[in-house]
């Protein structure tokens, strides 16, 4: 039987190379998704291609309004939500402290940090009629320690983590669970392309050759973990931190011969 039978999911950044893999793995497992998104045409697309279990909501994680007319859709289509996944985020400009400005600070912030505080607020009590669910935050490595011109970034995924152990605290009691992951370099555009207003993208800075597992990451590396995370076999996890990097915050790894 598949895991998230009659259950809704709702997927911020949901048409984006993670995103469009956690809505087709959720929606795989017999679940009911809401791709939540800016880019309508691919939004679209998407739930026109998974069919009737599927919907597309246009979602700007800034806005409150947004987000209540988002959790709406998906009580009216589907009649419950019971998972949300805070997926949506951008990146910053590389760029030392000193020469970042101001509406970018701002910008990455709203959208990694204020998105998913906003999200948690609109879901609890969606997630509370239906007796229970789980919300996971997407964070980073780059939100378990430094990294040098990333700021903005940075910061935002630090504090995601902090509003997590909050959130799992305030929500347990409701049978609502509050979990957190740290993906490393992931394979997908958000890594590959720079970001708006950069010349080079994050790629460019990291070679997976020194990880433990010499490879980058997939999005269906993340997908997998999220699933676990958000069904009944992590009935028992709330307030927790999954890093999957293939051992990238683990530092360099011995070559197989020295070993």
């Amino acid at each position: 039987m598949p895991r998230f039978d009659d259950q809704t999911v709702l997927v911020t950044g949901g048409t984006g190379g993670q995103g469009s893999s956690h809505v087709r793995a959720y929606h795989a497992e017999g679940a009911n998704v809401v791709i939540g998104g800016i880019d309508a045409e691919r939004g679209a697309a998407l739930a026109e291609e998974l069919g009737p279990r599927a919907r597309f909501t246009h979602l700007d994680v800034t806005d409150e309004s947004s987000w209540s007319t988002a959790v709406r859709a998906a009580e009216s289509a589907f009649g419950a939500l019971n998972v949300l996944v805070n997926n949506a985020g951008v990146q910053n400009p590389p760029a030392p402290i000193e020469t970042t400005d101001q509406a970018t600070w701002s910008r990455i912030l709203d959208v990694n940090l204020t998105g998913t505080f906003l999200g948690i607020k609109a879901a609890a009590p969606a997630l509370r009629r239906a007796a229970g669910g789980a919300i996971v935050n997407i964070a980073s490595t780059m939100g378990l320690g430094g990294t040098a011109h990333y700021a903005p970034y940075v910061a935002s995924k630090w504090a995601v983590r902090g509003l997590t152990q909050t959130a799992a605290l305030e929500l347990g009691r409701d049978q609502i669970r509050v979990n957190t992951i740290h993906p490393g370099v992931i394979a997908t555009s958000f890594i590959h392309e720079p970001a708006a207003g950069a010349t080079a993208a994050i790629a460019d800075f990291y070679s997976p050759e020194p990880f433990a597992i010499p490879r980058l990451g997939e999005p269906t590396d993340v997908t997998r973990l999220l699933l676990f995370l958000t069904s009944s076999d992590a009935s028992f996890i709330t307030g927790s931190e999954y890093v999957i990097d293939g051992g990238l915050l683990l530092g360099p790894a011995l070559q197989s011969e020295a070993a």
